[in-house]
């Protein structure tokens, strides 16, 4: 069978197509080429022939030129070929006392992903530090001797045969004087070099390192194979390593010279069709930037509600997720904080009540949603104001007879007129007519801070936010005004914390309960780039308190949606009804409790989130968050428990089970809303999205990209510094999609600024095929 390089070859001399004496350059036949500048040459990383044309002709004109398809590059046809990596091996890298930083794992085809301690696929903000360095520390320590090698399979090689030894991750060019400030004290390092241009550059630049923090050492090479695990499987030890350099170079080498020239770089990384399984002339497929795939609402989970939400999703063309939000937000708004749970003696009483964020497209029909869930408790309010209007107005009308006379009597005691007495019982029968209840108002529209305290203390200290505008969301933020905001009451109002307000004129109001719901549906970008924008904020405990959801954006829908049946609209109505008649209207607040097995189901989650938020547990990145996790569920359990039964005073087990159904949601959808309140919003993935495609555009001739020219062609856009680039630089190496140009060791007494760091291009990229990132997968 004729492989894929002679198909490719032959198809070249069919065409007219001249060489140059080493059969890897050849005229391309995509444009008027007068010396040969297409590269062509065997790949482990996709196809089995890599193609690049030097004056940037896309493979496919290429190969359309060849009259071939991209399916001739390969040896097998594609579907033989496994689609997706696999696994075969972990590589932890750990500090000094041995605690696990980051996990370097090894695919096939040879791949290298870098993942957090906590699972995250990034490991930004994470110190680096060489491989094994409790076990190079020890060594170090007693004046031992120490091995630099390349890879992490190098280094499990030599420690199988009992030799210490350690490298960097993330490959060729990334040792740094950190890394070698922690061989201090070994006796002798040996670094030992790839038989291969980057190799050899990559050892050039350890033993520089090495050199001026003044440790004895030296260079040596395999002298069987590639690298030492070839050296090792050959059945050569470590007195046959040999002085760098002084073996030939492989057959597959892209260096001609034993000591590499200064341009290697610049040539060797515009050559994609070598086998050189250590440079950066072959590639893998690389991976997708990662999308968050955060599940849908399990909108069963909500037991008796649930047909509600489903018909009115159906009906708005809205997400299941914001109707729910809305539906258990106005649960909570018509239970008033007039219910609180008793979980066990030493937990404070969880006051029943929401915070709510969902995060939604101005297109979402986030209103309609918000205004289906509160239309009952707005009636019913509306018409309880008309009951108590007279009412009200006349104690509002006896309020200010009694202000009036109270300072007319302060003035005649004063002058000697009036005895005290008097004046102390016009100030008690004030006190009376400011306890009573003002025209009932459960819900706020887009209210400034002043006004919502001004508004609890006219409610018997409750509220509730149902908004899907950001003015109120904004406030807190302290986006108006001098950049701060007094946030002091929203917080207290989560707990249920008493709360005093000094007005000018008025008195003292004080609560001595609070209570707030707070269901916000707005907009993404109103939290995107926080961390960096408004880091106080971020870190005052606010954002924490919130249950967050931000669904994927709805299919088109038509204009004959299905209308809510009416027993539907008319259960659900009901039961919003009772709810703020029995509940909202009390003067006491009533304490729910667990039954028996309910309490031992939320025991065993409890345990499991303190696990989970442990240093190497999956929730460890949002432990501030998960904190309060375990209150939010009880909470979501009693408004499920009062939804179903207006009267019960017990949160039974299958209640909690159906809350607790809702935590796996809330949880993923929380990690990707704090990812988008990163520092780059989206935790980086728009960027690397925004990047790819501009890469094609802004390499040079030889296929390479500058970071400098990355950066400037960012500049100007709001959130995205040197840093921001740089680190999604790496990501996109760790992903396969680009890999950084060892830089030729600098010579002694050069002057001037270092070179800003160069990027080869995946062949994808450069032939315009970067594939589509795929949608979050919707489960339910």
């Amino acid at each position: 069978m004729v492989n894929a390089l002679d198909r490719v070859r032959d198809s070249l001399t069919g065409h007219g197509c001249r060489s140059d004496q080493t059969g890897r350059s050849w005229q391309c036949p995509a444009h008027e080429d007068r010396a040969p500048s297409l590269s062509v040459g065997r790949g482990s990383k996709g196809a089995d022939v890599v193609l690049h044309c030097h004056a940037g002709c896309p493979t496919e004109d290429v190969v359309s030129a060849l009259g071939l398809t991209l399916a001739d590059l390969f040896d097998e046809p594609r579907e033989n070929r496994n689609d997706r990596p696999v696994k075969v091996a972990e590589y932890p890298y750990c500090d000094e006392s041995g605690e696990l930083l980051y996990t370097v794992v090894r695919y096939s085809p040879k791949t290298f992903r870098q993942r957090a301690a906590n699972g995250t696929p990034s490991i930004k903000g994470i110190r680096r530090v060489p491989y094994r360095l409790p076990a190079i520390l020890a060594e170090a320590a007693a004046g031992g001797l120490i091995l630099i090698v390349e890879g992490e399979k190098d280094v499990e090689s030599l420690t199988a045969v009992g030799v210490v030894a350690t490298c960097n991750s993330g490959g060729a060019g990334k040792w740094t004087d950190d890394h070698t400030r922690h061989l201090r004290g070994a006796g002798e390092v040996v670094v030992v070099a790839d038989r291969d241009g980057p190799g050899r550059a990559h050892a050039a630049q350890i033993a520089e390192s090495l050199r001026r923090a003044r440790i004895t050492h030296r260079t040596v090479e395999p002298a069987a194979g590639k690298d030492v695990s070839d050296h090792l499987a050959a059945g050569l030890g470590f007195a046959d390593l040999v002085p760098a350099a002084s073996t030939a170079p492989l057959k597959n080498d892209s260096s001609n010279s034993t000591e590499p020239p200064d341009d290697l770089w610049e040539g060797f990384a515009g050559i994609t069709g070598t086998e050189n399984e250590g440079g950066y002339a072959s590639w893998d497929d690389p991976l997708p930037v990662p999308t968050f795939r955060v599940p849908t609402f399990p909108t069963d989970a909500l037991g008796e509600l649930a047909p509600w939400v489903k018909a009115q999703s159906a009906s708005l063309n809205v997400s299941e997720d914001l109707v729910a939000l809305s539906a258990l937000g106005a649960i909570s708004a018509a239970v008033g904080g007039r219910r609180r749970v008793h979980v066990k003696e030493g937990w404070s009483d969880e006051n029943v009540c929401l915070y709510l964020l969902g995060l939604a497209g101005s297109s979402a029909r986030k209103t309609p949603a918000l205004d289906a869930a509160s239309a009952p408790i707005r009636e019913r309010a509306g018409e309880l104001r008309e009951d108590m209007r007279a009412e009200v107005e006349q104690n509002e009308q006896m309020i200010r007879i009694t202000e009036a006379e109270m300072l007319a009597v302060e003035r005649l005691v004063s002058q000697g007129k009036k005895d005290k007495v008097d004046a102390h019982a016009v100030l008690d029968d004030l006190r009376t007519l400011r306890e009573k209840s003002g025209l009932p108002k459960p819900l706020a529209g887009d209210v400034t801070l002043e006004a919502l305290g001004k508004l609890m203390g006219s409610n018997g200290g409750r509220m509730a936010i149902m908004e899907s505008e950001a003015g109120f969301f904004k406030a807190c933020a302290g986006q108006y005004g001098n950049g701060k905001a007094d946030i002091s009451l929203i917080l207290k109002a989560y707990t249920g914390t008493s709360h005093d307000i000094d007005r000018v004129m008025r008195g003292n109001t004080w609560m001595p309960h609070t209570a707030l719901t707070i269901v916000l549906i707005i907009q993404p970008g109103m939290v995107e780039h926080m961390e960096k924008e408004n880091p106080e904020f971020k870190s005052s405990g606010f954002l924490n308190r919130f249950l967050p959801a931000l669904p994927a954006p709805m299919p088109p829908g038509t204009f004959d949606t299905p209308a809510v049946a009416a027993e539907i609209r008319d259960d659900y109505d009901r039961r919003i009804r009772r709810i703020f008649d029995r509940i909202w209207t009390a003067e006491n607040i009533g304490t729910m409790h667990l039954t028996a097995d309910a309490r031992k189901r939320f025991a065993d989650f409890y345990n499991e989130v303190e696990q989970r938020k442990a240093e190497s547990g999956d929730l460890h990145d949002l432990a501030e968050w998960a904190g309060k996790l375990c209150g939010q569920i009880i909470r979501l359990a009693a408004v499920l428990a009062l939804y179903d039964d207006h009267g019960t005073a017990e949160i039974g087990d299958d209640t909690m089970r159906r809350a607790l159904d809702l935590a796996p949601y809330f949880i993923d959808h929380a990690r990707a809303v704090f990812a988008l309140m990163s520092r780059d919003g989206d935790a980086g993935r728009k960027l690397l999205r925004d990047i790819l495609d501009r890469l094609r555009n802004l390499a040079d001739n030889a296929g390479l990209v500058t970071e400098r020219k990355v950066r400037e062609s960012f500049k100007g856009r709001h959130g995205v510094d040197a840093e921001v680039i740089q680190e999604a630089l790496r990501n996109l190496e760790d992903l396969g999609w680009i890999a950084e140009v060892p830089a030729p060791p600098r010579r002694a007494g050069q002057r001037g600024a270092k070179p800003s760091p160069k990027y080869d291009l995946h062949p994808r990229i450069l032939a315009g095929a970067v594939v589509p990132q795929p949608r979050p997968k919707e489960t339910r």
